[in-house]
């Protein structure tokens, strides 16, 4: 454990992550693809759709019906699941290192029972306890990861949750598209033929989380009932996805779509360590835990 925090002490006590450079420099990225990116990665197509709704729907069952009556949302991005769990709770804190995003939240999910915070998460001071505690897609880009989290974790109120949702590691998701751009092998080929330096880019971090270890930090931190699940579930082979294997035309889709959310239904129910193996075939998942009450 990095994490150099005592977690016996009280939450007005604890102090906030050390500094972390690198996942800082994504605020700009993020500035930038506030205005686009929830419609562009969630609801544009059948198959971000589809997405969608399994995320919307293991976030939902995880955090159950009565998540508590002051929830944290940790980088809450433009709102998309703000606004799914603020019906459900008296009060939700929302966080985000993005004014830009925060602004965009406001407007798609800015409630009366909402407080939106434009924070580093890594660096919002946790002065309180919470009901519950969540985040969907974010803890993949801090750098020290497992100390950040530890900080949230802890935050957990007994009979509270925890619930996480970050991309899967070792997935037959993972690396697709980076090479079948015809325009990037174009580029590429020129530069080698120009003797062309490879253009500076701006420095993005992002790191997959183990499931194991997530799983265990929770265990570490008095969270039982831990569990984990796949999320977003099937093969990356259609034609109108973002960085797939072209393979599956339009028309298709929705047949392809009902076979994977039966395979959803059926690699969520089998035993602990079948469902961990069936994460390579799962584009993100899930860990939940449950503090127990005093």
């Amino acid at each position: 454990m990095t994490d150099k925090m005592n977690p016996e002490a009280p939450p007005a006590q604890r102090q906030p992550a050390t500094a972390i450079i690198p996942h800082r420099h994504n605020k700009r990225i993020f500035d930038d693809a506030s205005s686009y990116y929830q419609q562009q990665r969630w609801f544009k197509t059948r198959l971000t759709r589809y997405e969608y709704a399994l995320t919307r729907t293991v976030l939902l069952q995880e955090l159950t019906s009565d998540p508590g009556e002051h929830v944290l949302e940790i980088g809450c991005g433009p709102g998309t699941w703000t606004r799914e769990v603020a019906p459900l709770v008296e009060r939700l804190t929302a966080v985000d290192i993005s004014d830009e995003m925060i602004r965009q939240a406001r407007g798609y999910a800015g409630a009366g029972n909402v407080t939106f915070v434009h924070s580093d998460a890594a660096q919002f001071p946790l002065e309180q306890t919470y009901d519950a505690v969540f985040s969907v897609r974010v803890v993949e880009y801090f750098e020290d990861w497992k100390s950040v989290i530890s900080r949230y974790l802890d935050a957990v109120a007994p009979g509270g949750r925890a619930v996480i949702i970050t991309k899967t590691p070792i997935s037959v998701y993972r690396g697709t598209g980076r090479y079948l751009t015809v325009g990037r092998l174009a580029r590429r080929f020129l530069r080698r033929v120009l003797a062309r330096e490879q253009p500076d880019e701006h420095p993005f971090w992002q790191v997959y989380l183990p499931p194991t270890e997530l799983a265990q930090l929770f265990s570490e931190h008095g969270l039982q009932q831990v569990k984990v699940r796949p999320v977003i579930y099937g093969l990356p082979i259609f034609m109108r996805g973002t960085k797939q294997y072209p393979i599956v035309p339009g028309p298709l889709e929705p047949f392809f779509l009902i076979l994977f959310a039966l395979a959803w239904r059926l690699a969520n129910a089998l035993p602990a360590p079948l469902r961990l193996a069936s994460l390579l075939f799962s584009e993100s998942y899930a860990v939940s835990g449950v503090r127990p009450p005093t």
